[in-house]
């Protein structure tokens, strides 16, 4: 497949993508985000785009009158890319990305300071799901020659009163190199159980002491924008924060539209990569601002509604639009975050 490179202005944003590609979806791939309420059927008119150097295919739609084609205009969510091209993304078909400029209101701010971390933990209500504990095991010899596993539970037990503990199979593989090179001495990363009969997972082990360095994601899926905070674990401390619009905009500015969407070829898989996408977009930028190592990150947590949870999760999403509107779930286990990307 031949490939092409289009440059979007006003951005001054060029990709190189394969003849053949849908225009928004390249768009989308340059980090510029284009108005498509109607999900890309072409109904909506909302992603008009001016075409200055270049052709594509397609585009043509009723909503654009002859004088509009003959000026160069065209749907992005119907174009396909036939060549090199310059297109220009008009004011009215970007999204608008000033939301994210604007200072936190006062108002606000007093909702953030009622949820203020210390007064949390004056009322005893700040418990973090995550702890780090530092242990210095037992070298061992012919008379303690017990498994590595049963060393680590053993003294977690001694020293953290912790007992109901189990592995995940990625701390096995890593748990003899790390702590023969490390002298016994290493950081253990505890999950507490969801239910008050479950087990706390051990899903994590760092040589030497990295308990100063616990770290937490908080993310907001909303429809439209996606929003997250970098949380300190051990202080309550905010360090960082941010958003983005959800990519997903530019295949529907609704939850039906996106759910049509899902239930096209392809669609479901689509979504969720572009959502998540997002979310990694967001939390890189975050991260590197407040110079945290991404291996630091001990837990994610993420609220979002029904649709925005299952395109999140790549659950069908179809049955939420069609009587009697069932969701597949509103409790979800814990899972690793490269489960979905």
């Amino acid at each position: 497949m031949n490939q092409r490179q289009v440059t979007f202005l006003p951005h001054n944003r060029t990709i190189e993508v394969s003849e053949g590609d849908s225009l928004i979806r390249a768009a989308l791939q340059a980090g510029v985000h284009i108005n498509a309420s109607c999900g890309g059927e072409g109904v909506c008119g909302k992603c008009r785009i001016l075409l200055e150097e270049g052709m594509v295919s397609e585009g043509v739609s009723e909503r654009l009158s002859q004088e509009d084609l003959e000026n160069g205009y065209r749907l992005a969510c119907l174009s396909r890319i036939s060549e090199d091209a310059t297109i220009r993304v008009p004011v009215e078909s970007a999204i608008d990305r000033s939301v994210f400029d604007k200072r936190v209101t006062p108002r606000r701010t007093a909702r953030i300071k009622q949820m203020d971390f210390e007064s949390l933990k004056e009322q005893g209500l700040f418990i973090p799901p995550v702890e780090k504990i530092y242990l210095e095991l037992p070298l061992p010899d012919a008379q303690n020659n017990m498994p590595d596993v049963t060393r680590l539970i053993e003294y977690l037990k001694l020293q953290a009163d912790e007992h109901k503990l189990e592995l995940t199979l990625p701390v096995i593989r890593k748990l003899p190199a790390i702590l023969r090179e490390h002298d016994f001495k290493v950081t253990v990363t505890l999950v507490r159980p969801v239910r008050d009969d479950g087990k706390t997972q051990i899903t994590n082990v760092q040589p030497g002491d990295t308990t100063s360095e616990n770290y937490a994601i908080a993310i907001d899926v909303g429809t439209t924008t996606i929003y997250a905070q970098l949380i300190d674990l051990s202080s309550g401390a905010c360090l960082g924060e941010g958003g983005d619009f959800n990519g997903q905009i530019s295949y529907g500015e609704d939850v039906i539209s996106r759910i049509m969407y899902a239930e096209k070829p392809g669609g479901l898989e689509k979504l969720q990569e572009i959502v998540v996408g997002t979310i990694n977009k967001v939390l890189g930028n975050i991260i590197s601002q407040a110079g945290v190592a991404r291996e630091s990150i001990s837990t994610i947590t993420i609220a979002g509604n029904t649709t925005m949870t299952q395109l999140l999760l790549a659950i069908d999403p179809r049955y939420l639009r069609r009587s009697p509107y069932v969701p597949a779930s509103t409790l979800f286990p814990p899972f690793r975050a490269e489960l979905i990307g």
